[in-house]
This record gives C-alpha cells, structure tokens and sequence, in this order.
C-alpha cells in the first residue's frame, strides 16, 4: 500500500504575513496623496481599480504593486516634488524588504509532518526573486523538499505541479487561504483542500467555492493535523 503523500502549502498568508504588508503600503501612499492634496478616499478607489487591472498584464508581486502606485503619482502629479518621490522610494524599500514573520504554529507543525511519510512542497506565486528571499529568510528551508514559485496560479499549473512528483490527485492536499488562487484550482483536479480562513484575503482572491461540500476549513495551520484522517497513513 502506497503512503506517500503529496502536502502543497500556499505561502503569503498561509504559512507567514503579507496582506498585513501589503495593507500597511496602501496606508502610507494614502497618506502621501493626501499630503499632497488628494482625497485618500479617491486614491484607494484608484489603486484598488488599477491594481486589478494590471493583473493580466504584470502578474502578482510587490514590485508591480509599487509601479501602480507610481503611476498614479506620476499621472496625477508629473513632476512631484523630491520629498515626495523620496517618500515613495522608502514605501517601496518598506514592503520589498518587510520581515518574515511566520503564522502561529507553522514551525511546529511542519516539524511533526517533517516525520510522516509526506513530501512537503510549498507553492505560491509572484516575483522570484521576491518570494524565494522571503523563503530563505522564513526558517523554514529544512522542513520542506520543495519550493515552487509561478507567474499565477492556475489549473494547468497545479496539474503540471502534481504531475511533476508524479502524484495522482487523490494522494495530494492543498492548503491556502485562496478560494480563488488556492482551493478552487485544487477542487477542479480532484484534490483535497483546507482554507486557511484569513480576514485579510485580498478582494481579488474571494469568490465561492465549486464544490464546498469538499473544502475543509481551519482557523490557524496548526489545526491541520487535528483533522482526522487528512493525512494518511
């Protein structure tokens, strides 16, 4: 009887902070604007509308994140002062360079599933080099066998994740705070999932979802082992 199992981890808002980083960048341009002189209300509608915009033309990521917020001062003012340009470079220095603070239990757990017969890959997408920084710096290299960053996540790329362990669905879980990035993918291969519920999910990664008869549903990671018989053998 084969044990084996595949473990796909999510990683921005699963296993350690981002959203958090990412609000607290929108916070401070909101600021900037204001200082000089635009409504905060007006600027957050135009970051949040470009920001999804931008998606299908720069993919995920901080640093296209930043070139939003760049752009709309640039667009609204196109000769800022230095002050202001300076102010936007430290933003920027802020979420690039922004500790990796790991989620409650996420060391621990790891540890426990380090001995179980699981081949443990972490998955998530963005810049490369971006998230593979915050890898090396999460302490957590040692605990896992893989790590697996893409432009976005999609089927297509999780089939070719699963086939490239040569795993069949039905041995694998995934484990995120997605519906739409993490959990439905999965759903639509076959694949067991855990939403990781997360109050600042991004708005763009909401949706219901395909078959949540199938979805189980955590507050912390460290539940993940107390759900019986999720992992096997």
């Amino acid at each position: 009887m084969n044990c084996k199992m595949l473990l796909i981890l999510d990683a921005d808002d699963t296993l350690w902070e981002s959203a958090l980083f990412f609000e607290r960048t929108e916070y401070d341009f909101l600021e900037l604007m204001y200082t000089l002189g635009f409504k905060r209300e007006n600027i957050r509608h135009m970051v949040h509308t470009r920001d999804i915009e931008r998606l299908s033309a720069t993919g995920y990521g901080a640093r296209p994140y930043i070139d939003t917020l760049r752009q709309i001062m640039l667009e609204l003012i196109p000769e800022p002062p230095l002050w202001a340009s300076t102010a936007l470079r430290d933003i920027e220095s802020t979420l690039l360079e922004h500790p990796v603070i790991l989620m409650p239990g996420v060391m621990e757990t790891l540890l426990d599933i380090k001995s179980l017969p699981v081949t443990t890959v972490i998955y998530t997408m963005g810049e490369q080099e971006h998230q593979n920084a915050k890898f090396m710096k999460s302490g957590l290299v040692q605990l896992v066998d893989d790590l697996i960053i893409v432009p976005e996540k999609t089927v297509a790329n999780l089939d070719d994740l699963i086939a490239r362990f040569n795993m069949p669905a039905d041995r694998c879980l995934l484990v995120g705070n997605s519906p739409r990035s993490d959990i439905n993918p999965a759903l639509s291969l076959g694949i067991q999932a855990v939403h990781i519920i997360r109050d600042r999910t991004w708005a763009a990664e909401r949706e219901d979802f395909i078959n949540p008869g199938f979805v189980r549903t955590i507050e912390k990671f460290d539940e993940l082992l107390l759900i019986p018989g999720l992992i096997k053998c």
